[in-house]
């Protein structure tokens, strides 16, 4: 499993509509997108708006704002 999956992160909601949810870390913006399910991976991450990573079941670690 990648480690950035493994990090305890706490994330706030998007302030855009492209953007599901974001973090500030290590000085980098990190972000949350969703896919076009089915097609797509149900979630993307990006950081400082490169995308990174996408997969569909959310990590343990990581807090969803409530």
């Amino acid at each position: 499993m990648d480690a950035r999956l493994q990090r305890a992160i706490t994330w706030s909601k998007g302030h855009d509509p492209s953007v599901m949810y974001a973090a500030e870390l290590d000085g980098a913006r990190w972000t949350i997108r969703l896919g076009e399910f089915p097609d797509e991976p149900l979630y993307t991450l990006a950081i400082d708006g490169t995308e990174v990573l996408s997969f569909d079941d959310w990590p343990p670690a990581w807090a969803r704002p409530g």
